[in-house]
Formats: C-alpha cells, structure tokens, sequence
C-alpha cells in the first residue's frame, strides 16, 4: 500500500475509535514507509520493509512521541501511533508484489529476518522489477492502487461529514498532540 492508502486507512482508524489521537494514529500509520527517502540508494531493496516494518520499530516510535507528548496526553499519543503503526505493519504484511526482499515484512527484525505474511493478496513474481528499476516498479504497483480506492472514498466521505456530538471524542489538532 502506499503512504497515502496508509494516511487513508489511519484517518479512517481516528475516526472511528475513541479517545485517541488522530494525528499521532496518521503519523504512526505512515512513519514505517519513511525508509522510502533511501529509494535512490542502491541498497533500498534489502532494507525496505525491514528496519522500519517491524514490531521493534513501532514500538520505539510509540514511546518517543509518548515521551514529547504533553503530560496528560502521553499514553494516548502513544497508543495512537501504535494504532497506526500496527495498521501499517498488518496491511504490509499481506499486499506485497514486490518479492526481491521477501513477502510481507521483517516482523521481528533485527532479531529475526524471517518475513511474516499470513497472506498475500498479490501475485508476487521473482521476475518483477524491484526498487532498483523505481519506474518499472511503479508500473507493476498500479493494479494494486485499485485496492486502495475504497479506503479513500471512506476516507473522503468521513472528512466531509458535518462534524457531530459523537464526533467530538476526534482529537485532530496538533497543539494536543
């Protein structure tokens, strides 16, 4: 999925729990794709969906913004981009075309390098392109934005809907974050 099918998914997330943060649930559920500012490095490949698509990473990140959260705030920002980041890691897990690493993510890493997915929703071929040909990849990755489609309609429709008294449990702003 992308960063924004991820956004998507973690608005549609903030919207619908309570008591939790909705920017700290969208930072968590875009943060693990921040290894893409290394997309041009010849070495991408081997660490996409590793260092940062794992459990140890997530929680790290939880308990960083935890801790520069302001006091009476913490344990939700917290939970909130641990939300996020599980989301992230769970959907990962189970839509990957692109097999030059593995399917799915380094769940335990840097304990394990074992890739985890229950499941896969895509057709992953080894003769695909991988990261080191990035306009070839995009090319394959196409299809799968169709998945993708359903969570921004949600996504849409949810931002646009008149705010109401049941909504008011939505912490968006970012001075409370």
């Amino acid at each position: 999925m992308t960063p924004i099918g991820h956004a998507t998914v973690s608005y549609i997330t903030g919207r619908t729990f309570r008591n939790i943060s909705l920017t700290a649930v969208i930072i968590g559920g875009v943060l693990p794709d921040i290894d893409f500012l290394f997309l041009f490095f010849h070495w991408f490949n081997q660490v996409h969906r590793v260092a940062t698509h794992n459990l140890f990473f997530i929680l790290l990140a939880s308990l960083l913004t935890a801790l520069f959260a302001d006091k009476g705030r913490k344990q939700v920002v917290g939970l909130s981009v641990f939300l996020g980041g599980a989301s992230h890691l769970l959907i990962d897990s189970f839509m990957d075309n692109n097999p030059t690493n593995g399917i799915g993510i380094a769940m335990l890493w840097p304990i394990s390098d074992h890739f985890f997915s229950p499941f896969n929703l895509f057709h992953a071929s080894l003769n695909a392109p991988g990261w080191n040909e990035p306009v070839k990849m995009i090319r394959t990755l196409i299809p799968g934005l169709l998945y993708e489609v359903p969570f921004y309609i949600v996504s849409l429709f949810l931002f646009l809907k008149p705010k109401s008294i049941d909504d008011s449990h939505v912490s968006s702003d970012f001075s409370r974050y």
